[in-house]
């Protein structure tokens, strides 16, 4: 018996039909790839971050081509 919490109400895997069965998996995948995405763009947020300090740092230090 594998149970599953689905907005605070628990469920048994093992009394649903093949389709709810499927929609789970499909939840599942939606999860995953929603965690990726938010972790890359975590990434590249942090870049972007990074590099603004970087043009800051040049640009407060004299550093500034005209």
């Amino acid at each position: 018996m594998v149970k599953m919490t689905l907005e605070g109400t628990d469920y048994n895997t093992d009394d649903m039909t093949d389709e709810q069965k499927e929609l789970i998996e499909v939840l599942k995948v939606n999860t995953t790839t929603s965690n990726i995405v938010n972790h890359m763009l975590q990434c590249v947020n942090a870049i972007g971050r990074v590099k603004i300090d970087e043009l800051k740092a040049l640009l407060t230090d004299g550093k500034k081509e005209t």
